[in-house]
């Protein structure tokens, strides 16, 4: 069969999803126009000469000035890659030497820890509280120190502040892949790293913001003094990006009502449940539980066997159903996880749905 075929018919014989609770969402519809567009009218190099690489270039410039005031930047900060794993590198290794002390948080993700590990300097982590959030009460920051700094948690969705004392030369590397555009830089920062998910763009395409080019520096190998990073990436991605940051509406309200619904209706139904984090100092549309007594994985299979589909497990690793370092940061046992995400086209209806179906899966594990 081919390739093509496959995918047509990829859509038969799988059960009707009756809400989609995991944190990956369709592309945005208007982003997925501007893509299909993009695919006949950006296909050209935009650092070539002609009328075709002209347009792109053109098309290329517009999506990095939308994007870039929607995140509060200025066009010249950024820098494009295709790879979100590439980008926690790019943007935190770029402000390290063997020198630099690196502070880096328990709850971090996967991929900005792999970098805490590389690094030849001292290196120090920072707690999480019980609500989830970076607890610096016992962290003393040293002079020439860089802050790997998570704005907010893609699990327990626990937002984060930065210490109201710090050195005034420390070098802070913003992880904002999981609030995106939700939550706005700090005041201090000097990298960011995001993701073109967290506002419903495409997957293969990741921002990455340089304040200050003094403090920056590739740690790969260069390939001229003109070029910060290899910028490999997708325009026909990075124009449906740019239409989807426009046109993201989180609709802050309704999503933390749909999510009380849910957690409130399982501590009702279910009261020895766990839930992750405070949802007043969360982001409104995540929510992690743990369900002692029963297997995360089987909660997950059974659910998407009624049509809800769910996550369990670790939110950054590739084997996204590993136990979530995370929870374990945060002094909750990792079995029996169950994690959700609220999205724009998310109904009451299907709250309901999902906690009802939920609740059967429970009762039908524990009375094994």
């Amino acid at each position: 069969m081919s390739l093509f075929r496959a995918l047509a018919s990829s859509v038969n014989g799988v059960v009707p999803i009756t809400g989609n609770f995991q944190s990956e969402a369709a592309l945005n519809s208007l982003a997925r126009e501007a893509l299909l567009a993009a695919i006949d009218s950006g296909w050209a190099d935009p650092k070539k000469i002609g009328q075709h690489p002209g347009k792109a270039a053109i098309l290329r410039s517009n999506a990095l000035s939308a994007i870039a005031d929607r995140l509060g930047l200025s066009p010249d900060q950024i820098e494009v890659t295709g790879e979100v794993g590439l980008s926690y590198f790019l943007s935190l290794g770029g402000l390290l030497n063997s020198g630099k002390k690196l502070f880096y948080g328990a709850g971090d993700r996967s991929g900005v820890i792999a970098t805490v590990r590389s690094h030849d300097g001292e290196i120090f982590e920072i707690p999480l509280s019980a609500d989830g959030r970076l607890n610096f009460a016992t962290t003393q920051f040293l002079a020439n120190s860089v802050l790997a700094f998570q704005l907010a948690n893609g699990e327990s969705g626990a937002i984060n502040d930065l210490p109201d004392q710090m050195p005034t030369d420390l070098l802070i590397a913003i992880d904002a892949t999981a609030s995106g555009a939700r939550i706005g830089l700090p005041e201090k920062w000097d990298t960011a790293a995001f993701d073109s998910r967290a506002w419903n763009g495409p997957a293969g395409l990741a921002i990455i913001a340089i304040n200050s080019a003094a403090n920056w520096k590739n740690p790969l190998p260069h390939i001229s003094a003109a070029r910060r990073t290899y910028g490999t990436y997708s325009l026909p991605l990075l124009l449906a990006s740019a239409v989807a940051l426009e046109n993201f509406q989180p609709e802050e309200v309704a999503t933390r009502e749909l999510t009380e619904q849910f957690r409130s209706g399982i501590r009702s139904a279910i009261p020895d449940v766990l839930i992750a984090g405070d949802l007043k100092t969360s982001m409104p549309h995540l929510t992690s539980i743990v369900i002692p007594g029963v297997n995360g994985e089987e909660l997950v299979r059974e659910l998407d066997r009624q049509g809800f589909a769910v996550d369990s497990g670790s939110a950054c690793t590739a084997m996204n159903l590993q136990p979530s370092h995370v929870l374990s940061a945060m002094g909750l046992p990792t079995d029996g996880n169950v994690r959700i995400a609220i999205h724009s086209e998310t109904t009451s209806s299907e709250v309901a749905g999902l906690i009802k179906a939920l609740v059967s899966a429970v009762q039908s594990q524990r009375q094994r």
